[in-house]
Protein backbone atom coordinates (compact mmCIF):
# COMPACT_ATOMS: atom_id res chain seq x y z
CA UNK A 1 0.00 0.00 0.00
CA UNK A 2 1.14 3.53 -0.76
CA UNK A 3 -0.43 5.19 2.26
CA UNK A 4 1.86 6.44 5.00
CA UNK A 5 2.28 9.47 7.21
CA UNK A 6 3.99 12.08 5.05
CA UNK A 7 6.71 14.27 6.51
CA UNK A 8 6.26 17.64 4.85
CA UNK A 9 8.56 20.38 3.67
CA UNK A 10 6.56 23.55 3.11
CA UNK A 11 7.46 25.77 0.18
CA UNK A 12 5.86 29.14 -0.54
CA UNK A 13 6.09 30.96 -3.85
CA UNK A 14 4.21 33.43 -6.04
CA UNK A 15 3.01 37.01 -5.76
CA UNK A 16 0.04 36.92 -3.39
CA UNK A 17 0.40 37.59 0.33
CA UNK A 18 1.42 34.25 1.85
CA UNK A 19 1.71 32.20 5.00
CA UNK A 20 1.72 28.54 5.97
CA UNK A 21 -1.84 29.33 7.15
CA UNK A 22 -2.82 29.32 3.45
CA UNK A 23 -3.08 25.53 3.68
CA UNK A 24 -6.32 25.62 5.67
CA UNK A 25 -9.64 25.54 3.82
CA UNK A 26 -9.84 27.99 0.92
CA UNK A 27 -6.80 29.90 2.17
CA UNK A 28 -5.87 32.66 4.58
CA UNK A 29 -7.92 35.85 4.44
CA UNK A 30 -6.29 39.24 4.05
CA UNK A 31 -6.09 41.27 7.28
CA UNK A 32 -4.35 44.59 6.48
CA UNK A 33 -4.81 46.04 3.01
CA UNK A 34 -3.20 49.42 3.61
CA UNK A 35 0.06 50.59 5.16
CA UNK A 36 -1.36 52.99 7.75
CA UNK A 37 -3.41 50.37 9.62
CA UNK A 38 -0.63 47.77 9.31
CA UNK A 39 1.79 50.19 10.96
CA UNK A 40 -0.38 50.42 14.07
CA UNK A 41 -1.51 46.78 14.06
CA UNK A 42 -5.07 47.98 13.53
CA UNK A 43 -7.88 46.01 11.92
CA UNK A 44 -8.79 49.26 10.16
CA UNK A 45 -11.78 50.38 12.19
CA UNK A 46 -10.30 53.24 14.24
CA UNK A 47 -8.49 56.20 12.62
CA UNK A 48 -4.94 55.42 11.51
CA UNK A 49 -4.56 57.22 8.17
CA UNK A 50 -5.34 60.72 9.45
CA UNK A 51 -6.85 62.18 12.59
CA UNK A 52 -10.52 61.08 12.47
CA UNK A 53 -9.95 59.09 9.25
CA UNK A 54 -9.44 55.38 8.59
CA UNK A 55 -9.10 54.23 4.98
CA UNK A 56 -10.98 51.05 5.90
CA UNK A 57 -13.93 52.73 7.67
CA UNK A 58 -16.30 54.56 5.27
CA UNK A 59 -18.10 56.32 8.12
CA UNK A 60 -14.95 58.43 8.66
CA UNK A 61 -14.24 59.40 5.04
CA UNK A 62 -16.27 62.63 5.07
CA UNK A 63 -13.61 64.07 7.43
CA UNK A 64 -11.14 64.15 4.52
CA UNK A 65 -10.41 67.52 2.95
CA UNK A 66 -9.47 66.11 -0.45
CA UNK A 67 -10.11 63.23 -2.79
CA UNK A 68 -7.50 60.50 -2.25
CA UNK A 69 -6.11 57.75 -4.44
CA UNK A 70 -4.25 55.30 -2.20
CA UNK A 71 -2.00 52.39 -3.19
CA UNK A 72 -0.26 49.94 -0.84
CA UNK A 73 2.51 47.47 -1.62
CA UNK A 74 3.49 44.67 0.72
CA UNK A 75 6.51 42.41 1.19
CA UNK A 76 6.73 39.38 3.47
CA UNK A 77 9.45 37.19 4.94
CA UNK A 78 8.17 33.87 6.31
CA UNK A 79 10.32 31.51 8.40
CA UNK A 80 9.28 28.07 9.68
CA UNK A 81 11.65 25.35 10.82
CA UNK A 82 14.76 25.70 8.66
CA UNK A 83 12.79 27.10 5.72
CA UNK A 84 12.29 30.76 4.76
CA UNK A 85 10.91 32.64 1.78
CA UNK A 86 10.34 36.20 0.57
CA UNK A 87 7.45 37.47 -1.54
CA UNK A 88 5.73 40.73 -2.48
CA UNK A 89 2.44 41.97 -3.89
CA UNK A 90 0.11 44.93 -4.40
CA UNK A 91 -2.03 44.70 -1.27
CA UNK A 92 -4.68 47.30 -2.03
CA UNK A 93 -5.88 50.15 -4.24
CA UNK A 94 -8.56 52.64 -3.16
CA UNK A 95 -10.19 55.82 -4.47
CA UNK A 96 -12.14 57.91 -1.94
CA UNK A 97 -14.17 61.02 -2.84
CA UNK A 98 -15.60 63.20 -0.01
CA UNK A 99 -18.24 65.84 -0.66
CA UNK A 100 -18.96 68.91 1.49
CA UNK A 101 -17.85 67.22 4.75
CA UNK A 102 -21.14 65.31 4.64
CA UNK A 103 -21.06 62.48 2.11
CA UNK A 104 -18.30 60.26 0.76
CA UNK A 105 -18.00 57.42 -1.72
CA UNK A 106 -15.17 55.01 -2.43
CA UNK A 107 -14.15 52.04 -4.53
CA UNK A 108 -11.32 49.62 -3.78
CA UNK A 109 -9.65 46.41 -4.91
CA UNK A 110 -7.77 44.03 -2.59
CA UNK A 111 -6.95 40.34 -2.06
CA UNK A 112 -9.53 38.36 -0.08
CA UNK A 113 -8.17 34.81 0.27
CA UNK A 114 -4.70 33.52 -0.61
CA UNK A 115 -3.96 29.82 -1.26
CA UNK A 116 -0.34 30.10 -2.43
CA UNK A 117 1.39 27.09 -0.85
CA UNK A 118 3.37 23.96 -1.81
CA UNK A 119 3.85 20.95 0.45
CA UNK A 120 6.18 18.05 -0.49
CA UNK A 121 7.63 14.94 1.14
CA UNK A 122 10.99 15.46 2.80
CA UNK A 123 12.23 11.98 1.78
CA UNK A 124 11.31 9.28 -0.72
CA UNK A 125 9.58 6.13 0.51
CA UNK A 126 9.91 2.61 -0.90
CA UNK A 127 7.33 -0.01 -1.79
CA UNK A 128 8.55 -3.57 -2.40
CA UNK A 129 6.47 -6.11 -4.30
CA UNK A 130 7.21 -9.59 -5.74
CA UNK A 131 10.11 -9.64 -3.22
CA UNK A 132 12.41 -8.09 -5.82
CA UNK A 133 10.83 -5.07 -7.47
CA UNK A 134 11.05 -1.74 -5.64
CA UNK A 135 9.25 1.53 -6.29
CA UNK A 136 10.33 4.79 -4.71
CA UNK A 137 7.61 7.38 -4.31
CA UNK A 138 6.75 10.70 -2.74
CA UNK A 139 3.89 13.18 -2.89
CA UNK A 140 3.42 16.93 -3.30
CA UNK A 141 0.40 19.17 -2.97
CA UNK A 142 0.33 22.66 -4.45
CA UNK A 143 -2.30 25.37 -4.38
CA UNK A 144 -2.06 28.82 -5.93
CA UNK A 145 -4.18 31.89 -6.60
CA UNK A 146 -7.18 32.82 -4.48
CA UNK A 147 -10.17 35.14 -4.42
CA UNK A 148 -10.15 38.94 -4.66
CA UNK A 149 -12.57 41.63 -3.50
CA UNK A 150 -13.99 44.74 -5.12
CA UNK A 151 -15.70 47.09 -2.68
CA UNK A 152 -18.10 49.98 -3.27
CA UNK A 153 -18.76 52.02 -0.11
CA UNK A 154 -20.70 55.12 0.97
CA UNK A 155 -20.28 57.15 4.16
CA UNK A 156 -22.60 59.78 5.59
CA UNK A 157 -22.41 62.28 8.46
CA UNK A 158 -25.73 62.01 10.32
CA UNK A 159 -25.10 64.56 13.09
CA UNK A 160 -22.19 66.29 14.78
CA UNK A 161 -21.72 63.12 16.82
CA UNK A 162 -22.87 60.23 14.60
CA UNK A 163 -21.59 58.86 11.30
CA UNK A 164 -22.61 55.79 9.30
CA UNK A 165 -21.23 53.82 6.39
CA UNK A 166 -22.36 50.99 4.09
CA UNK A 167 -20.21 48.83 1.82
CA UNK A 168 -20.90 46.09 -0.70
CA UNK A 169 -18.04 43.66 -1.31
CA UNK A 170 -18.05 41.54 -4.47
CA UNK A 171 -15.91 38.39 -4.23
CA UNK A 172 -14.44 36.88 -7.39
CA UNK A 173 -11.39 34.97 -8.66
CA UNK A 174 -10.06 31.43 -8.78
CA UNK A 175 -7.43 29.11 -7.35
CA UNK A 176 -5.61 26.10 -8.72
CA UNK A 177 -4.71 22.80 -7.06
CA UNK A 178 -2.13 20.23 -8.21
CA UNK A 179 -1.72 16.88 -6.44
CA UNK A 180 1.32 14.95 -7.62
CA UNK A 181 2.27 11.36 -6.81
CA UNK A 182 5.91 10.94 -7.87
CA UNK A 183 6.82 7.31 -8.64
CA UNK A 184 10.41 6.63 -9.69
CA UNK A 185 10.88 10.31 -10.59
CA UNK A 186 7.77 10.38 -12.80
CA UNK A 187 4.88 12.63 -11.78
CA UNK A 188 1.25 11.49 -11.80
CA UNK A 189 -0.75 14.72 -11.62
CA UNK A 190 -4.33 15.43 -10.67
CA UNK A 191 -5.34 19.06 -11.27
CA UNK A 192 -8.41 21.08 -10.32
CA UNK A 193 -9.60 24.69 -10.23
CA UNK A 194 -11.96 26.47 -7.85
CA UNK A 195 -13.94 29.52 -9.02
CA UNK A 196 -15.30 31.85 -6.31
CA UNK A 197 -18.37 34.09 -6.35
CA UNK A 198 -20.28 35.85 -3.59
CA UNK A 199 -20.83 39.17 -1.85
CA UNK A 200 -20.67 40.76 1.60
CA UNK A 201 -22.61 43.58 3.24
CA UNK A 202 -20.68 45.79 5.68
CA UNK A 203 -22.35 48.23 8.10
CA UNK A 204 -20.40 50.93 9.96
CA UNK A 205 -21.28 53.28 12.80
CA UNK A 206 -18.98 55.80 14.50
CA UNK A 207 -20.07 58.01 17.39
CA UNK A 208 -18.56 60.69 19.65
CA UNK A 209 -21.40 60.58 22.18
CA UNK A 210 -19.17 59.18 24.92
CA UNK A 211 -16.41 60.91 26.86
CA UNK A 212 -13.79 60.21 29.51
CA UNK A 213 -12.30 62.96 31.68
CA UNK A 214 -14.01 65.57 29.52
CA UNK A 215 -12.44 64.22 26.32
CA UNK A 216 -14.30 62.40 23.54
CA UNK A 217 -14.15 58.60 23.59
CA UNK A 218 -14.90 57.62 20.02
CA UNK A 219 -16.72 54.31 19.57
CA UNK A 220 -16.64 52.59 16.17
CA UNK A 221 -18.70 49.52 15.25
CA UNK A 222 -18.65 47.31 12.17
CA UNK A 223 -20.85 44.33 11.29
CA UNK A 224 -20.13 42.20 8.21
CA UNK A 225 -22.37 39.46 6.89
CA UNK A 226 -22.62 37.42 3.74
CA UNK A 227 -25.14 39.03 1.41
CA UNK A 228 -24.71 36.11 -0.97
CA UNK A 229 -22.68 33.34 0.71
CA UNK A 230 -19.68 32.36 -1.36
CA UNK A 231 -20.25 29.61 -3.90
CA UNK A 232 -17.36 27.57 -5.28
CA UNK A 233 -17.43 25.90 -8.68
CA UNK A 234 -14.90 23.08 -8.84
CA UNK A 235 -13.44 21.82 -12.12
CA UNK A 236 -11.56 18.51 -11.84
CA UNK A 237 -9.38 17.39 -14.72
CA UNK A 238 -8.39 13.88 -15.73
CA UNK A 239 -5.21 12.63 -14.10
CA UNK A 240 -2.17 12.26 -16.37
CA UNK A 241 1.42 11.06 -16.33
CA UNK A 242 3.76 14.02 -16.69
CA UNK A 243 6.27 12.30 -18.96
CA UNK A 244 8.30 15.44 -19.76
CA UNK A 245 8.18 16.66 -16.09
CA UNK A 246 7.07 20.21 -16.88
CA UNK A 247 4.02 20.15 -14.54
CA UNK A 248 1.85 21.06 -17.52
CA UNK A 249 -0.56 18.83 -19.46
CA UNK A 250 0.57 18.78 -23.08
CA UNK A 251 0.86 16.42 -26.07
CA UNK A 252 3.96 14.69 -24.66
CA UNK A 253 2.10 13.35 -21.62
CA UNK A 254 -0.13 10.30 -21.19
CA UNK A 255 -2.89 10.67 -22.06
CA UNK A 256 -2.12 13.67 -24.28
CA UNK A 257 -3.91 16.95 -23.60
CA UNK A 258 -6.10 16.53 -26.72
CA UNK A 259 -7.06 12.99 -25.70
CA UNK A 260 -8.04 13.76 -22.13
CA UNK A 261 -11.62 13.77 -20.93
CA UNK A 262 -13.40 17.07 -20.37
CA UNK A 263 -13.25 18.32 -16.76
CA UNK A 264 -16.10 17.50 -14.42
CA UNK A 265 -17.83 20.52 -12.90
CA UNK A 266 -19.55 20.60 -9.52
CA UNK A 267 -20.90 23.70 -7.75
CA UNK A 268 -20.73 23.84 -3.95
CA UNK A 269 -23.21 26.36 -2.57
CA UNK A 270 -22.84 28.44 0.59
CA UNK A 271 -19.27 27.24 1.11
CA UNK A 272 -18.18 30.38 2.96
CA UNK A 273 -20.69 32.34 5.03
CA UNK A 274 -19.08 35.12 7.04
CA UNK A 275 -20.31 36.75 10.21
CA UNK A 276 -17.94 39.40 11.58
CA UNK A 277 -18.22 41.94 14.41
CA UNK A 278 -15.57 44.61 15.06
CA UNK A 279 -15.46 47.09 17.92
CA UNK A 280 -13.02 49.98 18.22
CA UNK A 281 -12.29 52.68 20.80
CA UNK A 282 -10.23 55.83 20.17
CA UNK A 283 -9.17 58.21 22.95
CA UNK A 284 -6.99 61.31 22.69
CA UNK A 285 -4.73 61.12 25.74
CA UNK A 286 -2.81 64.28 24.72
CA UNK A 287 -3.25 66.62 21.79
CA UNK A 288 -2.83 64.54 18.60
CA UNK A 289 -1.74 61.46 20.65
CA UNK A 290 -4.40 58.76 20.50
CA UNK A 291 -4.68 55.48 22.43
CA UNK A 292 -6.76 52.91 20.55
CA UNK A 293 -8.27 49.51 21.32
CA UNK A 294 -9.94 47.13 18.87
CA UNK A 295 -11.69 43.75 19.00
CA UNK A 296 -12.34 41.50 16.00
CA UNK A 297 -14.66 38.45 16.19
CA UNK A 298 -14.89 36.54 12.89
CA UNK A 299 -16.86 33.38 12.04
CA UNK A 300 -17.29 31.22 8.96
CA UNK A 301 -20.68 29.46 9.08
CA UNK A 302 -20.42 28.04 5.58
CA UNK A 303 -20.80 24.41 4.54
CA UNK A 304 -17.14 23.80 3.60
CA UNK A 305 -18.11 20.60 1.77
CA UNK A 306 -15.36 20.74 -0.87
CA UNK A 307 -12.37 19.05 0.75
CA UNK A 308 -9.68 20.56 -1.49
CA UNK A 309 -7.37 22.11 1.11
CA UNK A 310 -3.81 20.94 1.74
CA UNK A 311 -4.24 20.71 5.51
CA UNK A 312 -7.15 18.94 7.19
CA UNK A 313 -9.72 21.43 8.42
CA UNK A 314 -10.60 25.06 7.81
CA UNK A 315 -10.62 28.28 9.85
CA UNK A 316 -13.96 28.35 11.65
CA UNK A 317 -13.39 31.28 14.01
CA UNK A 318 -10.88 34.04 14.56
CA UNK A 319 -10.62 36.41 17.51
CA UNK A 320 -8.17 39.29 17.74
CA UNK A 321 -7.47 42.21 20.03
CA UNK A 322 -5.00 45.01 19.42
CA UNK A 323 -3.80 48.07 21.33
CA UNK A 324 -2.15 50.91 19.41
CA UNK A 325 -0.77 54.39 19.94
CA UNK A 326 -0.88 57.01 17.18
CA UNK A 327 0.77 60.41 17.04
CA UNK A 328 -1.05 62.30 14.27
CA UNK A 329 0.57 65.17 12.32
CA UNK A 330 -0.52 68.77 12.71
CA UNK A 331 -2.59 70.08 9.80
CA UNK A 332 -0.95 72.52 7.37
CA UNK A 333 2.42 72.90 9.06
CA UNK A 334 5.94 73.38 7.70
CA UNK A 335 7.74 71.76 10.64
CA UNK A 336 9.20 68.37 9.61
CA UNK A 337 8.42 66.56 12.87
CA UNK A 338 4.91 68.01 13.08
CA UNK A 339 4.20 66.61 9.59
CA UNK A 340 5.14 63.08 10.66
CA UNK A 341 2.68 60.43 11.74
CA UNK A 342 4.11 57.89 14.25
CA UNK A 343 2.39 54.56 14.93
CA UNK A 344 2.89 51.49 17.10
CA UNK A 345 0.88 48.64 18.54
CA UNK A 346 0.66 45.06 19.76
CA UNK A 347 -1.96 42.47 18.89
CA UNK A 348 -3.03 38.98 19.90
CA UNK A 349 -5.13 36.50 17.95
CA UNK A 350 -6.50 32.97 17.99
CA UNK A 351 -7.70 30.80 15.08
CA UNK A 352 -9.99 27.82 15.67
CA UNK A 353 -9.40 25.09 13.06
CA UNK A 354 -12.20 22.52 12.76
CA UNK A 355 -12.86 19.31 10.87
CA UNK A 356 -15.37 20.17 8.09
CA UNK A 357 -17.01 16.74 8.36
CA UNK A 358 -17.53 16.54 12.13
CA UNK A 359 -17.13 20.22 13.19
CA UNK A 360 -14.69 18.99 15.86
CA UNK A 361 -11.83 21.30 16.79
CA UNK A 362 -8.52 20.13 15.29
CA UNK A 363 -6.01 22.89 16.00
CA UNK A 364 -5.84 26.16 17.88
CA UNK A 365 -3.40 28.54 16.22
CA UNK A 366 -2.25 31.40 18.45
CA UNK A 367 -0.82 34.68 17.17
CA UNK A 368 1.11 37.53 18.75
CA UNK A 369 2.43 40.54 16.86
CA UNK A 370 4.26 43.84 17.13
CA UNK A 371 3.51 46.74 14.77
CA UNK A 372 5.55 49.85 14.00
CA UNK A 373 5.02 52.53 11.39
CA UNK A 374 5.32 56.13 10.36
CA UNK A 375 3.94 58.46 7.72
CA UNK A 376 4.74 61.89 6.38
CA UNK A 377 2.51 64.47 4.72
CA UNK A 378 3.70 66.48 1.77
CA UNK A 379 2.26 68.85 -0.81
CA UNK A 380 -0.62 71.29 -0.69
CA UNK A 381 -3.25 68.55 -0.81
CA UNK A 382 -1.87 66.57 2.14
CA UNK A 383 -0.37 63.77 0.08
CA UNK A 384 0.88 61.06 2.38
CA UNK A 385 3.65 58.46 2.33
CA UNK A 386 3.29 55.60 4.84
CA UNK A 387 5.49 52.74 5.96
CA UNK A 388 4.33 49.90 8.20
CA UNK A 389 6.12 46.92 9.73
CA UNK A 390 4.75 43.86 11.56
CA UNK A 391 6.53 41.03 13.31
CA UNK A 392 4.10 38.14 13.82
CA UNK A 393 4.61 34.76 15.48
CA UNK A 394 2.04 32.01 15.02
CA UNK A 395 2.13 28.67 16.85
CA UNK A 396 0.11 25.46 16.55
CA UNK A 397 0.05 25.35 12.72
CA UNK A 398 -0.41 21.87 11.24
CA UNK A 399 3.00 20.27 10.48
CA UNK A 400 4.75 23.68 10.40
CA UNK A 401 4.44 24.27 14.16
CA UNK A 402 5.74 27.82 14.66
CA UNK A 403 5.88 30.42 11.90
CA UNK A 404 7.62 33.79 12.21
CA UNK A 405 6.44 36.37 9.71
CA UNK A 406 7.78 39.84 8.99
CA UNK A 407 5.56 42.13 6.91
CA UNK A 408 6.75 45.38 5.38
CA UNK A 409 4.26 47.69 3.69
CA UNK A 410 4.67 50.93 1.74
CA UNK A 411 1.71 53.16 0.91
CA UNK A 412 1.30 56.26 -1.21
CA UNK A 413 -1.84 58.40 -1.05
CA UNK A 414 -2.27 61.27 -3.48
CA UNK A 415 -4.79 64.00 -2.71
CA UNK A 416 -6.48 66.23 -5.25
CA UNK A 417 -9.49 68.51 -5.76
CA UNK A 418 -11.31 66.03 -8.01
CA UNK A 419 -15.08 66.51 -7.76
CA UNK A 420 -14.61 69.01 -4.89
CA UNK A 421 -15.91 72.44 -5.85
CA UNK A 422 -15.18 75.83 -4.33
CA UNK A 423 -12.39 74.46 -2.18
CA UNK A 424 -9.56 76.76 -1.18
CA UNK A 425 -6.18 75.38 -0.10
Amino acid sequence: MLSHRFIYIILISGLLGQSTMNGYGYGMFSQNNESASLGSGSIGLVPSFQNNVSLSNPSTWHNMSFTFLSLSFEGQHNAFGNQSVNNSNLSGAKLIIPAKQKLSIGISFSPFLSRQLTVVDSTYQEFIFNESDTLSYSRSDETSGGSSMMQFAVGYNLTDQDDIGVAIDVIFGSSRSIRNLIIDDTGHLLQSRDYFSGSLLELYYTTKRFSFKDKPLVLALNYNLSLNPMNVENESYQAFIDINSNNYHDGSDYPGATEALLPTKVTFGDEIKINNIKIGLDYEIYELYHLQLEFDMWQNKGNNNLLSSIYPGHIKEKNRVNVSLNKFPKPFTDDTFDRMHLRGGIFFGNYNIVNPMTAESLDSVNEVGLALGFGVKFGLTNNQFDIGYNFVQRSGIYQAGVENMQVFSVGLSIGDLWFIKRREI
